[in-house]
């Protein structure tokens, strides 16, 4: 708690020795590592670039480095690749608890940047309404390195019987959806903000516009899985006509996961400075952050 109150006390100093009129300090430079085109992390991480120099009272400068997702930021992170980064909440847990156990602790999360949603697109002449529905079938859950698939081996940990009999097939994005249109696959899932140049291309090609449409996740024993004491997947209603061409009758039921900021430690507590000008961002920043993520509306309800 005393470190928490000393980080927030630092970015109010920053705030307040510009108000006062103060020299600002020298820019801290940090490369934040992001995700792929076409993604939300990317341009969410070009967001905090654009307003870092203008909310931090010129303390910070963020350098966005394209990655692979939440699993190839976390590596990343681990190698000193970049200084901090964009990740699944519960990507964070997967990596520390199943790919890396000496990570453990590792990592200091700066706060809450939006929530992702699970979507689930499957192919109209699939029959799946539910994820619970494709046991023996091929879902197209991510490539190596992002958080889609990070969500998707996790979900089979946490509920075998509904889900440990889906095969996976490791694609993403564009070829994950591909895959399906082309039958290797039944479903797509991809952890992804509600506005997305994925999701929109997706809408609006006339290919996979007409064969592809939302189906739900409504487990709600998903809402038990706590990390540290905060739940991490949480069920929300999802207005699923802001994409009318994959719609279907009703507003289906997703997972929403908390898409985070976050620090290796050790860099963290060698950079104190940089993690009070984050927390200053984040909480001056958040309603520009949440627009690159949700557009103008918030497409879902909890």
């Amino acid at each position: 708690m005393r470190k928490a109150s000393v980080t927030w006390l630092g970015a109010l100093a920053l705030g307040l020795g510009a108000a006062m009129g103060q020299p600002a300090l020298a820019a801290e430079n940090l490369r934040l590592c992001t995700g792929s085109p076409g993604k939300a992390y990317i341009k969410v991480g070009e967001k905090l670039a654009e307003l870092a120099p203008r909310l931090t009272a010129g303390a910070l400068a963020i350098e966005v480095i394209p990655t692979a997702g939440s699993l190839d930021n976390l590596a990343k992170a681990t190698a000193g690749e970049c200084d901090a980064f964009i990740s699944q909440g519960d990507a964070i847990d997967f990596f520390t608890r199943q790919l890396h156990p000496e990570a453990k602790d590792s990592f200091q999360v700066v706060g809450e940047l939006y929530k992702e949603l699970t979507l689930l697109m499957c192919r109209r002449d699939s029959g799946i309404d539910d994820l619970d529905e494709a046991k023996g079938k091929v879902v197209a859950a991510g490539s190596m390195g992002t958080g889609s698939l990070a969500t998707m081996l996790n979900l089979q940990q946490l509920a075998p019987d509904s889900y440990g009999e889906i095969k996976i097939n490791p694609t993403n994005g564009f070829e994950g959806a591909m895959a399906v249109v082309n039958g290797q696959a039944q479903c797509l899932l991809d952890v992804i903000a509600p506005q997305s140049d994925l999701v929109k291309t997706l809408n609006d090609n006339e290919r996979t516009g007409m064969q592809l449409y939302f189906a739900e996740i409504d487990n709600d024993d998903l809402e038990d899985y706590e990390v540290a004491g905060s739940k991490v997947y949480t069920l929300v209603e999802f207005d699923d006509e802001v994409y009318p061409n994959l719609s279907t009758t009703g507003d289906p039921e997703m997972l929403a996961i908390s898409a985070v900021l976050a620090l290796p430690r050790a860099y963290a507590q060698a950079h104190p400075q940089v993690v009070s000008a984050l927390a200053m961002l984040l909480l001056t920043g958040g309603k520009d952050i949440e627009r690159e993520a949700y557009g103008e509306t918030k497409p879902f309800a909890e």
